[in-house]
């Protein structure tokens, strides 16, 4: 049986946002500053890292070696029981054209993501970002293409609230292994951005031009002379690796600051509602 996996990276336009990183549990996995890990695992932020050591512990006895199986997913027995379910919907995550299933989902105060595909395989990942039980999920079109012979598959939005007028946000896909998982930076910690109408100004912006959808990180702060500074980094992936452009600054973007919210404050034309309209 052959599967289909068109996730690539890809070339995009604008896009910003200050980003921080969370560790996290699972095999793959860059994050918004602001944001919080509701899991013990160290966090590290842009700049200064708060990671810190592991404890020396003594060597223990030599255990007879155990085989693992390095295209095992977590989660391939189906979701636990004492699961509390949210949300479950259907789409294209593996790219071979049929809907597989994604449930969403909490156990012990910790939002997890499923996965089942059409073929049957399952998969399972914490998804520790937002300061509640539960994430949003939805689908994004991240890689569209028009007029593309095979469509590529979706990824997974998964949106988690942190204090009023504000949001952190990641993507999942399928690894390598058709695990699925949260995207992460070339260090192995998780991508998380940041979605603010509280000043200064974040979002993540898609911008559909040319046939193809281009997604950025957004940024605007105000200039002090009556208009806007606004920073726009561009998002590229393979699989569940995540590379995010140098900053593209603008200056003395003109608009009232709720245009400016609404443009650079909240989520636009990525297939998913306005955080804070």
């Amino acid at each position: 049986m052959t599967r289909k996996q068109g996730f690539g990276t890809l070339a995009l336009t604008a896009a910003t946002g200050l980003v921080a990183v969370l560790g996290t549990g699972c095999s793959s996995t860059t994050t918004s500053s602001g944001s919080s890990s509701i899991n013990a695992e160290p966090t590290t932020i842009f700049g200064a890292s708060t990671t810190s050591s592991a404890p020396t512990t003594s060597t223990a006895p030599t255990e007879p070696t155990t085989t693992v199986d390095p295209d095992a997913c977590e989660g391939e027995n189906g979701i636990p029981s004492g699961a509390d379910i949210s949300a479950t919907i259907h789409g294209d995550v593996d790219g071979d054209l049929a809907n597989d299933t994604i449930t969403e989902y909490s156990l012990d105060g910790i939002p997890h993501v499923h996965s089942e595909l059409a073929t049957g395989g399952q998969s399972d990942t914490a998804v520790p970002i937002g300061n509640a039980d539960h994430v949003e999920i939805s689908f994004i079109d991240f890689d569209y293409s028009l007029g593309a012979p095979t469509p590529p598959p979706v990824a997974v939005l998964a949106i988690g609230a942190t204090s009023a007028g504000s949001a952190a946000f990641t993507f999942l896909t399928n690894t390598i292994h058709y695990c699925i998982a949260p995207w992460h930076i070339d260090d192995g910690s998780m991508f998380v951005g940041r979605i603010s109408a509280q000043g200064p100004y974040q979002g993540l912006f898609c911008d559909h031009a040319a046939g193809s959808v281009f997604n950025n990180l957004t940024f605007a702060e105000p200039d002090f002379i009556g208009g806007w500074n606004v920073t726009t980094r561009l998002l590229h992936h393979n699989f569940t690796l995540i590379t995010i452009d140098p900053p593209q600054e603008t200056l003395g973007v003109s608009g009232t600051e709720s245009e400016i919210q609404a443009q650079y404050g909240d989520i636009v034309g990525c297939g998913h509602a306005p955080l804070f309209p």
